[in-house]
């Protein structure tokens, strides 16, 4: 091959690699990927990542000279375009049935408070029913369904009638990870891969943070590929941390993978071998040493200053 053939194949390769890795980027990025969106969130976000991929794969076609650039953007856009889709359909969902709950549970608080006002309860009670409705048309249940979900909230409504309304008054959801939740469905990285894979992370908000929940979306897709055994490697050399540093508590253990995963992604720009890894979190041991007895000083950082 010529260096004139070879300028060329390397640098529609080169445009092509760029362009999936775009699509990755939007779908996947463990800061912002469109797949780590819930909600109305990912709903009312999803204009803005298509405008963004557009504006982006302009810029990327600029540095080249093919006929089929617009082909090969076509053709990528389409592809961001059906994996959006399949996450828009089950989020729109999911905003319907939180804004559901929500009217529900608002009903079930004033039922509450108004329960010596006949006028308003009738009111209430026909809201009740006109959203069970709606959400069965949402989801297309059979009419079995919808009569079963009247059933139990309309007891649900006749109970409120003869509670106080701080019973009723919505709970805020946390925000945090459980710990022995987060390591369990850490563990099935390694002992069941199937099971894994089979988990919807995205209806696990209760018991996961958001940055948990893009972190296994992303492991779930990486574990398919050729990056399968680089990340059970991670997850079995910072266990061994984890074991050398005696480290009992689940709250323990999740805040150190954590440490250590951040110090990870500080060198996403550089390939980081074993080797890389090891000083990595032989320096993070050292300093989570520190942390587990709120030392205001750290015998790391004083060996450092002093040697």
């Amino acid at each position: 091959m010529n260096k004139s053939d070879l300028l060329t194949t390397v640098s529609y390769l080169e445009f092509v690699n760029n362009v999936d890795n775009l699509v990755f980027e939007l779908l996947y990025s463990s800061k912002d990927g469109y797949t780590g969106l819930l909600s109305k969130n990912a709903v009312m976000s999803a204009k803005d990542y298509f405008e963004r991929f557009n504006h982006e794969a302009e810029k990327l076609k600029k540095n080249i000279d093919f006929d089929c650039a617009d082909k090969i953007i076509d053709e990528k856009r389409n592809n961001l375009i059906k994996q959006m889709k399949k996450h828009y359909d089950t989020q729109i969902l999911r905003w319907a049935d939180e804004v559901y709950q929500n009217v529900l549970e608002s009903c079930f608080l004033q039922a509450a408070v108004f329960k010596d006002d006949k006028n308003m309860c009738d009111k209430i009670y026909a809201k009740i029913l006109s959203c069970i409705s709606w959400i069965c048309n949402v989801h297309n249940y059979s009419d079995d369904k919808m009569s079963r979900m009247i059933s139990l909230n309309i007891n649900k409504f006749n109970d409120a009638l003869n509670t106080q309304d701080k019973d009723y008054i919505p709970k805020v959801p946390s925000q945090k990870t459980n710990p022995a939740f987060y390591l369990e469905l850490r563990n099935l990285i390694l002992t069941d891969k199937d099971k894994f894979l089979s988990v919807d992370f995205n209806s696990l908000d209760e018991k996961l943070n958001s940055e948990d929940i893009q972190q296994f979306n992303r492991i779930k897709r990486d574990i398919q590929t050729s990056k399968v055994n680089s990340i059970k490697d991670d997850i079995l050399l910072i266990n061994s941390a984890i074991d050398v540093l005696k480290i009992k508590k689940d709250e323990d253990k999740y805040n150190f993978i954590k440490l250590i995963r951040n110090d990870f992604s500080n060198f996403n720009d550089e390939k980081l071998d074993e080797e890389g890894k090891i000083e990595i979190i032989k320096r993070r041991m050292q300093l989570f040493k520190n942390s587990l007895n709120n030392d205001a000083v750290s015998d790391y950082f004083k060996s450092k200053i002093t040697s």
